[in-house]
């Protein structure tokens, strides 16, 4: 589960992928750098996080129809899915045959028991996290926005950056 909120810089996945083809060392201390930008959000958002089962069976074990666990809230299971990820070059299919990037950079926080807690729109689930937790994104986009004026200034900067050490001239 990924939280839409979006700056679009063209080429800044082709500067990365020239980057890591010229200095692989460099382009990972861009993802480094990023992680350390993003911080304070993902301590915010564990912070939020919460440790026992948010609903009563939200701690029991619910398997879906392929077997998978559904369920089973963990709270150090739960914590540890929740990472800030670079990505450079990633395409999937999208609807109507064309291909679509995926985010260069971002904060996932994966598994089905993230999604459902921090997602859940509709349905009896839905109705008592809304009652507790309020509406969805319940964690990641409300953590996203207590940090968002200094995340945007240094994720600019390092867009900014990358661009310019790869001789682009894109800037946000």
């Amino acid at each position: 589960m990924s939280v839409g909120m979006s700056i679009e810089v063209v080429g800044l996945k082709s500067a990365l992928a020239e980057l890591n083809k010229i200095d692989k060392k460099l382009r990972r201390q861009i993802t480094t750098d990023f992680k350390q930008i993003v911080d304070p959000v993902i301590v915010e958002a564990r912070r939020n996080i919460p440790d026992q089962a948010p609903l009563s069976g939200m701690a029991r074990s619910w398997t879906g129809n392929s077997g998978a666990e559904l369920m089973n809230w963990q709270a150090n299971k739960v914590n540890k899915n929740l990472k800030a990820f670079t990505s450079g070059k990633k395409v999937r299919d999208a609807p109507g045959g064309f291909r679509q990037n995926l985010a260069t950079f971002g904060i996932r926080w994966g598994g089905p028991q993230a999604t459902l807690f921090d997602m859940a729109r509709k349905g009896k689930l839905s109705d008592a996290l809304q009652a507790r937790y309020g509406s969805p994104s319940r964690i990641i986009w409300r953590a996203y926005e207590s940090q968002s004026a200094v995340v945007e200034t240094a994720v600019r900067d390092l867009v900014n950056r990358v661009m310019k050490m790869t001789g682009n001239n894109g800037r946000i």
